[in-house]
């Protein structure tokens, strides 16, 4: 006698149980066990840990972001500084910009002193000429117009083959004119002028 056929009899003596056992081995298709398909619905949360879970069978996209951030680890001290690296070539000279507005007027600076002007040369006329005998000095000089200041000056004579010494040749003591003072080292007696150059002056 074979096991099931065992199991039956022994069931038989009691109808409810057989019947119930019965049905269980039709819907086992007659197979003493049967697969069972199990889904997350059959599963109480907090039942299942690590342990239940094969090594590299889970991947990032399997999981939630918050269980993935969670995998991150905390972040390290910062290491030590790299050497510089080389310069890198110079990069294109850009555009020009726009011109800038004009800024304004600067304040008026002080007025410098007034420059030279009216600048003439006067001589001292024939008529004024001082004639010097021989061997002797005689002085002569010449005046500038209209108040001009004098620059300079100088003294001559006539003939100019004479031989004449200039002793002295300098400004008036006003500052308007010049002044000379001359000896006579010739044979005979000339006749002597002075020079001089004026203008007005700030």
């Amino acid at each position: 006698m074979t096991p099931i056929r065992s199991i039956l009899k022994r069931l038989a003596r009691r109808h409810t149980t057989a019947v119930a056992y019965l049905a269980l081995f039709a819907a086992l298709g007659g197979s003493a066990y049967a697969a069972v398909t199990v889904t997350g619905k059959n599963i109480k949360n907090g039942t299942i840990t690590g342990k239940d879970v094969k090594n590299r069978s889970l991947g990032t996209s399997k999981l939630s972001p918050t269980a993935v951030s969670s995998l991150i680890g905390e972040r390290g001290p910062q290491g030590p500084q790299g050497e510089r690296g080389a310069r890198g070539p110079a990069g294109p000279i850009g555009q020009t910009g726009p011109k800038g507005d004009t800024g304004p007027a600067g304040e008026q600076g002080l007025q410098g002193p007034t420059g030279v002007s009216g600048y003439v040369v006067v001589v001292t006329p024939v008529s004024e000429a001082t004639t010097i005998p021989k061997g002797q000095a005689g002085r002569v000089g010449v005046v500038c117009p209209d108040g001009r200041r004098v620059l300079g000056g100088g003294v001559a004579h006539y003939p100019e083959n004479q031989s004449a010494r200039v002793v002295e040749s300098t400004p008036a003591d006003t500052g308007t004119g010049w002044t000379a003072l001359v000896y006579n080292d010739g044979d005979s007696s000339f006749e002597s002028y002075a020079w001089a150059t004026c203008a007005n002056v700030g």
